[in-house]
C-alpha cells in the first residue's frame, strides 16, 4: 500500500504528481488480483469437476450391484434385475439363474461414467452411447450399464442375453420352437419397481404373421433342427414368428399362465418323450390352440399384461461404500473378464497399492495369472487371497487350477482333489469345480464310482452344458466296459491251460495304458474356465482346459504281477498317446423311450440313461447291427417300432451341427430284469 505520509509537501508539484500516480497504479494493480482470483476459483472448479463419486455395493441373491449414482440409484437396479430372475423362474420351469456365483454388475450413473468402463464408447453428446453389455465367463458373469439410458425398455438386449444364458444353464435338447421363443421373448419385458409386464411381440414378428398364413400347429411343435422350416440362424421366418407369438400366447393367456402346464411340457420332452405328442397331452386340442394363437395375432392394439412372479431377494441389505482401491479392484476384474489383459493388470495393481491386504484384488491377479500361464505367480496370489479370506471357494478353485497346471505331464498334484472338494463344500453349486474333480478321479478304477456322482452332480447343476452331459457317458461308458471284462475273466474255462492264459490276458490287460482321447500337450497350462471339453473316461490321460493331466504312481499302489511266460529283458515303453481320430465309437445303456420311424430307411431314437438324454439317428436302420445279449450273431429282421421301451447298450459316432448327439452303430438288447 502507498504510504501517503512519506509524500513531502514541501515540493507541491512533486506532491500533485503523486496523487496524480495513486489512480494509476491502482489500475495496473488490480488486474492482477482479479487474474488471482480468477485462477482460485479455477482450481476450485478442477478440483470439483476431477472428485471422484463413491461407488456403493448392494447385494442381493443373485446380483452384486455397485453403482457410483448412490444407494438409491444402486437398490433401483438390483431391484429390477432381481424382478426379472423371478420372472424367469416362473417361465421357466427349474431355470437356474446364476453359475453359482452371484452375477457382477457395474451401473454407471451417466455417460462419462460408462465411459471410463467402456473406453471404446467416450463420452460425446454428438454420439449416443449404448445402454449397457452383457459378458457371461466360463465362471463370472458381467454386467455393464448406463442408468441414464433413454427409453421404456432400455436393457432389452441385456434381458435377451441374460435369458439366453439361463437358457444354456437350465436345459438340454429344447425343441426348436421353444428354444427360440425362450431367445428373445424377455426383450419385450416392462419393469417397473415392482411389477412386470409382458408386451405384444415385436412389430417385425406381427408383420411377418399378418403378411404370411401361420404354419399349422403340427408342423411348429413338431419340428426338429433338420426341418426345413427351422432356420437356425435366426432369420425371420414364419417359423420363428410363430414360435415367438406362441410363447407370448402361452404365458400370458389365462388359460395357460400360472398353470404346471410348461413345466410338465418340459419335463417331457427333457425325459425323451416326443414333442409333438407331449404338446397334445399337456396343451390339450391343439386345433383349438391354433384358433386362440390366430385370434391373438389378429389383435392390433392390447396392453402390456402382467406376470405374476413369486416373492423373491430383494435389496433390503445394508448398502457398503467402496473405498477407491475396492472401486479399482471391481473395475479391473470387469477389465479382465472383457479380456483387456493389460487394463486390468493395471487397475488390479494400483488397487494393491492403494489397498495391499485386498483379497478381490488378490484373487483377480490369481485367475489374470493363471490366464497367461504363470503358475507361480496366481499361486502366490491366490494363497494371499486365501489368507485374507479363508471362506471364498473361488481362491481354493483357483489353486487347484495351479495345481492340475502343475502336474503337466507327471500327474495331478493331491492339492488338485483338496482345493476343489474345499470349493464344494464352500460352494455346492458350482458346477466346473465337480467336473474337474470328476476329471481326476476317472484316473484310477477304485475311484470311478466317485468320478460318476461328481459328473452327474454337475450335469445336474448346468443340464444345458453339453460337456458336462458328454462326460457323465463316458464314465457310465466306462463302467461298463471294466463290468463286461470282469464278467470275461470270471467265466468258467474249459481247461486249466485256457485259464492260465486267460489270467495272463487279464493282467497284461490291466497294465497296457487306456486310449488317449485328448492330443498332447506341448506344456502344462491352466484354464480359468469352467467349462473344459470333457474327457473321455476310458483313459488314464486326460486333459482340463488345456491342461493335460497323467495317472501316476500312488504310494498304495501295488506292483503288476509278473508274467514268466512272457520273457522280457528290458522294460518295455508305454505306447505314445494316441490321436483321437472321426471314428472312434461310443456306448452307452439305457433306456430306449422313444422312436422315430416314419422317415425309414431312418430311425432316431432316444435312449436314456439316469438324467442323461441321447439322441441318436441312422441314416438306415437295416445297416444297424441289433444283438441280444451276450451274443455275437445279429438278429435279423428287426422290426424299427420293436426297439421302443427295449433296455439296451447301444454303440455310436459322435456328431456335432446335427439335430442328433450321434449316429448309431450296434444296438444290444440288455437282459430285462
Amino acid at each position: 500500500m502507498l504510504n501517503l505520509s512519506t509524500v513531502s509537501f514541501r515540493y507541491p508539484l512533486r506532491g500533485f504528481l503523486a496523487w496524480l500516480a495513486l489512480p494509476l497504479l491502482a489500475a495496473t494493480l488490480c488486474p492482477v488480483v482479479r487474474g488471482a482470483d480468477k485462477d482460485k476459483d479455477k482450481e476450485k472448479k478442477e478440483d470439483k469437476k476431477e472428485k471422484v463419486e463413491e461407488w456403493v455395493e448392494v447385494r442381493t441373491e443373485h446380483f452384486v450391484v455397485a453403482s457410483d449414482g448412490g444407494e438409491k440409484t444402486a437398490r433401483h437396479v438390483a431391484d429390477q434385475f432381481e424382478l426379472l430372475a423371478r420372472v424367469l423362474q416362473t417361465t421357466m420351469p427349474n431355470a437356474r439363474l446364476t453359475r453359482g456365483i452371484p452375477i457382477q454388475i457395474l451401473a454407471a450413473k451417466d455417460g462419462p461414467t460408462f465411459a471410463k468402463l467402456f473406453p471404446e464408447f467416450p463420452f460425446d453428446k454428438r454420439r449416443a452411447q449404448p445402454p449397457g453389455q452383457f459378458f457371461d465367463g466360463p465362471a463370472k458373469t458381467y454386467i455393464g450399464i448406463r442408468t441414464n439410458a433413454p427409453g421404456p425398455v432400455p436393457f432389452e438386449d441385456i434381458y435377451r442375453d441374460y435369458s439366453m444364458m439361463v437358457l444354456k444353464l437350465s436345459y438340454r435338447n429344447l425343441p426348436p420352437w421353444l428354444e427360440v421363443g425362450y431367445s428373445s421373448v424377455y426383450a419385450d419385458l416392462i419393469l417397473s419397481d415392482r411389477e412386470a409386464r409382458l408386451s405384444r411381440p415385436e412389430p417385425d414378428d406381427m408383420s411377418t404373421l399378418f403378411e404370411s398364413p401361420l404354419l399349422p400347429l403340427d408342423i411348429v411343435l413338431g419340428a426338429g433342427r433338420d426341418s426345413p422350416y427351422y432356420s437356425a440362424a435366426g432369420k425371420s421366418t414364419v417359423f420363428s414368428a410363430e414360435s415367438r407369438a406362441l410363447l407370448h400366447l402361452l404365458l400370458t393367456d389365462p388359460q395357460f399362465a400360472g398353470t404346471k402346464d410348461m413345466e410338465q411340457f418340459i419335463s417331457r420332452v427333457e425325459g425323451g418323450a416326443d414333442p409333438l405328442a407331449s404338446a397334445r397331452q399337456v396343451f390339450g386340442d391343439l386345433t383349438q390352440l391354433q384358433a386362440s394363437l390366430d385370434a391373438y395375432v389378429k389383435q392390433t392394439k392390447s396392453p402390456p399384461v402382467q406376470i405374476t412372479t413369486a416373492g423373491g431377494s430383494d435389496s433390503s441389505g445394508a448398502a457398503k461404500a467402496l473405498s477407491a482401491a475396492e472401486s479399482d479392484a471391481r473395475m479391473g476384474d470387469f477389465e479382465a473378464a472383457r479380456g483387456r489383459r493389460g487394463d486390468a493388470r493395471d487397475k488390479l495393481e494400483e488397487a494393491l497399492r492403494q489397498e495391499p491386504s485386498l483379497e478381490e484384488a488378490e484373487q483377480s491377479l490369481g485367475f489374470l495369472s493363471l490366464q497367461t500361464n504363470e503358475l507361480e505367480e496366481a499361486d502366490q496370489h491366490f494363497t494371499r487371497a486365501m489368507a485374507l479370506d479363508a471362506n471364498d471357494a473361488m481362491n481354493y478353485y483357483g489353486q487347484g487350477l495351479v495345481a492340475m497346471g502343475r502336474g503337466g505331464h507327471v500327474g495331478v498334484p493331491v492339492g488338485a482333489v483338496v482345493a476343489f472338494e474345499k470349493t464344494v463344500a464352500l460352494n455346492p453349486d458350482f458346477a466346473p469345480a465337480w467336473f474337474n474333480l470328476a476329471t481326476i478321479y476317472v484316473l484310477r478304477d477304485d475311484t470311478l464310482q466317485k468320478a460318476l456322482a461328481d459328473a452327474q452332480r454337475a450335469a445336474s447343476l448346468e443340464p444345458g452344458e453339453s460337456s458336462y452331459q458328454r462326460q457323465v457317458a463316458a464314465i457310465l461308458d466306462r463302467q461298463g466296459q471294466i463290468a463286461d471284462e470282469r464278467k470275461a475273466v470270471a467265466a468258467p474255462q474249459t481247461t486249466p491251460s485256457n485259464s492260465r492264459a486267460s489270467a495272463d490276458t487279464a493282467s497284461a490287460s490291466r497294465q497296457i495304458p487306456q486310449q488317449q482321447t485328448s492330443s498332447p500337450s506341448s506344456g502344462p497350462s491352466a484354464s480359468t474356465g469352467g467349462t473344459p471339453p470333457a474327457p473321455s473316461a476310458t483313459g488314464t490321460t486326460g486333459r482340463i482346459g488345456s491342461t493335460r493331466i497323467e495317472r501316476k504312481t500312488e504310494p498304495g499302489d501295488s506292483a503288476p504281477a509278473a508274467t514268466p511266460s512272457v520273457p522280457r529283458t528290458e522294460p518295455v515303453a508305454p505306447p505314445p498317446p494316441i490321436e483321437p481320430t472321426e471314428t472312434r465309437v461310443y456306448s452307452m445303456m439305457g433306456t430306449i423311450t422313444d422312436v422315430v420311424c416314419t422317415g425309414a430307411p431312418q430311425i432316431q431314437i432316444t435312449l436314456k440313461s439316469q438324467m442323461i438324454v441321447m439322441k441318436l439317428h441312422a441314416d438306415n436302420f437295416a445297416q444297424v447291427t441289433v444283438k441280444s445279449a451276450g451274443s455275437s450273431a445279429p438278429i435279423k429282421n428287426t422290426a424299427c417300432a420293436s426297439l421302443r421301451g427295449r433296455s439296451a447298450k447301444v454303440s455310436y459316432l459322435l456328431v456335432s451341427g446335427k439335430a442328433w448327439d450321434g449316429e448309431i452303430q450296434v444296438v444290444e438288447f440288455r437282459p430285462e430284469l
